[in-house]
């Protein structure tokens, strides 16, 4: 391969060197050299083509062959439940003897620690999710490791019953500060009005509004996901690469790639301010306020004034309406959830901060923030 790239590097060398030739003033040998010229730039053109397809044909891991003629769901073989699981649509997957046989080798597979049954299991977990198949919860119960862990939280957040009691404890089983899962979860909660879930929110969670000077990023506030993609194993099909996406909204969901297309850098941060804002949409969700994302906006504002002597009274604006916001949420939380009185809902807290350019910073200093007046 080495040697076949380094021709088409030296046969490019000279197409180049023969399109820099500087072309006669007149006449047809004039044309001619023109001509000459524009087919040089198109066989360049058409070489370095070929050179990328090259490269990333090296980069790339290519699919193997099925080593079995007609693998089985039922089989004894990691590697050949993976291919049948693999090959599996979703009309398959509408056949309940299909979905029962997908469910019966999780079950089967899940019981071992060995890396040929573990890597099983993400194909057979990967078919469930892509093809709209539910696996009972009891069949979930189970420790996959890495990037496996995504599609087994997902699978589990859509097999909840309606009041989701079954993911309140894996909710709790998740750190907030280190695996977007818990936002997955929690959020699964919040839209089945879990009132468990609904209390422990509202009276640990201390709700802040955001005051930021200028238009500048926060930048990153916690590294991303340290976790490696799944190594190919000889005799399986390339395994998917799972990754939790945050979209424009702050949704997170999981998603994954193929091995011939993964980049690394896919993996979002989580990001403590991004946590704030998710708390608050799902108490508007949990009291029932129809655009849950535009109401925990209003916790989140920017001052884009040069001038930061009206900053002061834009955030005591800002809080203002933030509490009166508040309020009313708690209020409706207390009814619907019964919250007793002897829990004490902890108090906005108010944060500001300064993301101007470093010039701005140093023509005027931050102001330092004044208590506004209790009425």
């Amino acid at each position: 391969m080495r040697r076949v790239a380094a021709t088409l590097f030296c046969c490019l060398w000279l197409v180049h060197g023969a399109a820099q030739e500087p072309a006669p003033d007149a006449g047809g040998q004039g044309e001619k050299q023109q001509a000459e010229k524009q087919q040089a730039e198109k066989d360049k053109a058409a070489l370095l083509a070929q050179v990328r397809a090259l490269r990333d044909k090296q980069r790339r891991p290519e699919e193997p062959q099925c080593p079995f003629a007609s693998p089985r769901l039922s089989s004894l073989a990691p590697a050949e439940v993976a291919w049948a699981a693999a090959r599996l649509t979703y009309e398959d997957c509408q056949n309940p003897q299909v979905a029962a046989d997908l469910i019966a080798a999780l079950h089967r597979l899940s019981a071992s620690e060995a890396d040929e049954h573990r890597r099983a299991v993400l194909h057979v977990l990967h078919a469930a999710l892509q093809n709209g198949l539910s696996i009972p919860i009891a069949e979930l119960r189970f420790e996959p490791q890495g990037r496996t862990r995504i599609p087994w939280i997902a699978l589990q957040t859509q097999a909840a019953t309606k009041d989701g009691r079954e993911v309140f404890a894996l909710f709790h089983a998740l750190d907030e500060t280190a695996d977007l899962g818990w936002e997955v979860v929690g959020g699964s909660l919040a839209l089945r009005g879990h009132a468990a879930f609904a209390i422990e929110l509202r009276t640990q969670m201390v709700p802040r509004l955001r005051v930021a000077a200028g238009r500048g990023s926060r930048g990153a506030n916690a590294p991303k996901s340290g976790l490696e993609p799944p190594q190919l194993l000889d005799g399986f099909p390339n395994p998917p690469i799972y990754y939790w996406n945050r979209d424009k909204h702050g949704f997170v969901t999981a998603r994954f790639e193929k091995a011939d297309d993964w980049r690394q850098g896919k993996d979002p941060a989580v990001d403590p301010v991004r946590l704030d804002l998710t708390k608050l949409r799902w108490l508007a969700r949990l009291a029932g306020e129809p655009e849950a994302v535009r109401w925990s906006g209003r916790f989140e504002v920017r001052f884009t004034e040069r001038n930061l002597a009206n900053f002061q009274a834009f955030s005591d604006d800002a809080e203002k309406r933030a509490r009166e916001s508040l309020q009313a949420v708690d209020l409706e939380l207390r009814k619907r959830f019964k919250i007793p009185d002897r829990l004490v809902l902890p108090e906005l807290e108010v944060v500001w901060e300064d993301l101007r350019p470093v010039h701005a910073k140093k023509v005027e200093p931050f102001p330092e923030r004044r208590q506004p007046e209790r009425r």
